[in-house]
């Protein structure tokens, strides 16, 4: 896991259980989802697990959005 980059503001959520309190604040399952900035996927895991209808993601972070694509391929 590289460093975060000040010129992107970056921030990285590693908390799970923050992770999972965000996640369970809101009915997901069945719903679209844009989540920005999803950075190394630790909370777009928590969302997955609820089922949304279709998740978007947007990374500014071309590192990251390399590290995005293998992730969630599929």
């Amino acid at each position: 896991m590289e460093a975060p980059k000040k010129s992107l503001s970056q921030n990285f959520l590693k908390d799970k259980n923050i992770s999972n309190k965000i996640v369970n604040q809101t009915n997901i399952k069945n719903k679209f989802i844009l989540e920005i900035g999803p950075g190394y996927g630790f909370l777009t895991d928590n969302i997955l697990k609820k089922n949304p209808k279709k998740i978007y993601l947007i990374e500014k972070d071309n590192n990251l959005k390399k590290n995005l694509y293998k992730k969630y391929k599929n």
